[in-house]
């Protein structure tokens, strides 16, 4: 028997999307049940986000929402889905406003206005800065983007609603067609749990975690993604990652060197890197390391030495330092005592950051599979082919809010649901059978394996052979996973659901890599933040087109769909007002 909970509304996830989904299925008057993987407050990709990208009485009265939509869709390459990029441009001044009044910190002017900054992304300053959120029982630290989530956490509080914390999702149930919920392990009595939902809303965060060298939470690991795609969702763009050209920042006049000691920006068009988007340094870094110019553990490095002078950054300079000693690097090889960026270059390189594909869904966070609604960066489509800096926060808010919305109307239109038992019993057999491939492994040493793979093959510039590589080897691991857990003389139990969940986060790192290879190896073009060196130009004709993933009849099958360039596209910038 197992423990079998009901809730009205399921949120699989505890970051900004979960949050503000949670606060406005439960004002529609749905019950809510959020479970989240970690604790509540500490994961997910909010914490990284620090500005929030808004059109309205903040920035240029020339600033309008359809400026603040061009800009986005002109950035991932016009791959974004329009209606989708509409409505986030629409409604994140109202979601400004409503973080305001809840009391987020924002920078403000003297006259106690909040302050927008610039950036090469957007046509007009737009950006407005979160200050550091206050030390807080809900955290460890204070990431910049835990200043929103710690108003969103206190108004659900507000609200009393239920959350679970150290539950991992293991599959989605469906029945005749619908989602009804999902089975998940709760880390902490190492038990399999069933939860019955008439809608459930995926808010797991993005899938970047599928890589060695990475910004985001240890948390990300696909597994909406991956959850969606096997109960027979379809994804989209899963091909594409973002990435930051270096893992620190850099103060103005800093100079970027090769392994030779070379300059090399100019080269690719770049005289100021401060004003420039990620894409363009990440691309000029990458091909530096392609082309093998970078140091052997595949960095560049950032000359401070000429800024002795600036007594701006000579005060700063200390504090920098201590920072990057403490924090170190992701990168191995890296000694924390040598650093000295008075006297030598600072040795740094690319990271991947936030995965601009995901679960297919329309402008009611509805996915292709009833029953299932997604928001936030488990979600495709919004962004395209790169994400402007600040629309990540926005995304929260706006399709956070609109999955609760729906998803609470759907769960009343549904009324109650009813479990297949069969695919319950299916999913504690597939999750005992992971249990079991533990024997002699640690999931921590697998894990480990994909990531190196796919960081040597799916790095910032991607070609045909080093992509087929990659696949070849992912699918290798994925057989031979498939087959411990298929293997009757192992016999291992996890010895805590700690170790259970990650095991479970194995295949879920597999399909998002597979897929992401399949992808890559499809798209024979460069565009946005997706740089193909056997293809380096930009391809309208032949890649106006989005890829879609999806199983048929037990395969996994790569579509390609037009755009629909129904407001703007290459060429067309209007900076219209309607």
């Amino acid at each position: 028997m197992h423990k079998t909970i009901e809730a009205g509304v399921l949120i699989i996830g505890g970051g900004g999307s979960g949050c503000r989904a949670a606060i406005e299925a439960h004002d529609q008057g749905a019950d809510v049940l959020m479970i989240v993987k970690g604790r509540l407050g500490n994961s997910g990709c909010t914490l990284n986000v620090g500005t929030s990208a808004a059109v309205g009485e903040w920035g240029d009265p020339d600033d309008t929402p359809f400026s603040a939509m061009e800009d986005l869709l002109e950035h991932g390459g016009y791959l974004g889905v329009q209606n989708l990029a509409k409505v986030l441009a629409e409604e994140a001044p109202d979601r400004v406003r409503e973080l305001d009044a809840w009391g987020i910190d924002f920078e403000r002017n003297e006259d106690g206005s909040i302050a927008v900054d610039e950036d090469a992304a957007h046509s007009f300053a737009r950006n407005l800065i979160f200050k550091p959120a206050k030390p807080s029982h809900h955290h460890y630290g204070s990431p910049p983007g835990m200043a929103m989530m710690d108003v969103l956490m206190e108004q659900m509080e507000a609200r009393n609603i239920r959350v679970m914390n150290d539950v991992v999702l293991v599959d989605l149930l469906t029945n005749d067609g619908r989602v009804v919920g999902a089975t998940a392990i709760d880390c902490n009595s190492n038990k399999f749990v069933v939860i019955k939902a008439s809608a459930t809303i995926l808010a797991t965060g993005t899938y970047s975690q599928i890589y060695s060298l990475t910004t985001v939470s240890e948390q990300e690991t696909g597994d909406g993604q991956a959850a969606a795609f096997r109960a027979g969702a379809e994804l989209m763009d899963m091909e594409n990652t973002q990435f930051v050209p270096t893992s620190v920042g850099y103060p103005p006049g800093s100079v970027f060197l090769n392994a030779k000691g070379e300059k090399f920006l100019e080269k690719y068009g770049v005289d100021n890197p401060h004003v420039q988007t990620k894409e363009t340094l990440t691309f000029a870094v990458g091909m530096e390391l392609k082309e093998g110019r970078g140091t052997e553990r595949g960095t560049i490095l950032i000359d401070m030495t000429n800024l002795t002078d600036d007594k701006r950054w000579a005060a700063r300079r200390e504090e920098f330092t201590k920072s990057l000693k403490e924090s170190g690097s992701p990168y191995p090889g890296f000694k924390a005592e040598s650093i000295d960026l008075a006297a030598r270059p600072f040795e740094t390189g690319p990271l991947a950051h936030t995965a601009t594909g995901g679960i297919r869904i329309n402008t009611q966070c509805e996915t292709t599979l009833p029953g299932l609604y997604a928001a936030g960066a488990v979600a495709g489509g919004v962004y395209g082919h790169a994400r402007p800096q600040g629309f990540t926060s926005m995304i929260t808010v706006v399709y956070g809010r609109r999955a609760g919305l729906y998803a609470s109307q759907g769960a009343k239109d549904t009324g109650e649901v009813t479990l297949d038992e069969a695919a319950v019993e299916a999913s504690f057999q597939r999750a005992t059978g992971l249990a079991q491939a533990l024997a002699g492994v640690k999931p921590s040493d697998v894990k480990a394996q994909i990531k190196d793979i796919m960081t040597a093959s799916a790095w910032v510039i991607k070609d045909e052979e080093t992509l087929s590589a990659g696949l070849s080897q992912i699918l290798e691991i994925g057989e031979m996973e498939r087959q411990r857990a298929k293997d009757s003389t192992l016999k291992s139990n996890p010895r805590d659901g700690f170790e259970w969940a990650e095991a479970l986060e194995i295949p879920n790192m597999l399909v998002s890599s597979e897929l992401m290879l399949l992808g890559g190896i499809k798209r024979e073009e460069s565009r946005g933040a997706f740089f193909r060196y056997d293809f380096p130009n930009t391809d309208d004709e032949k890649w106006m087109k989005n890829i879609i993933y999806k199983q048929v009849n037990g395969e996994t099958v790569l579509e390609t769909a037009d755009v629909d360039l129904k407001y703007c596209g290459p060429g067309t910038r209007s900076h219209a007002t309607a």
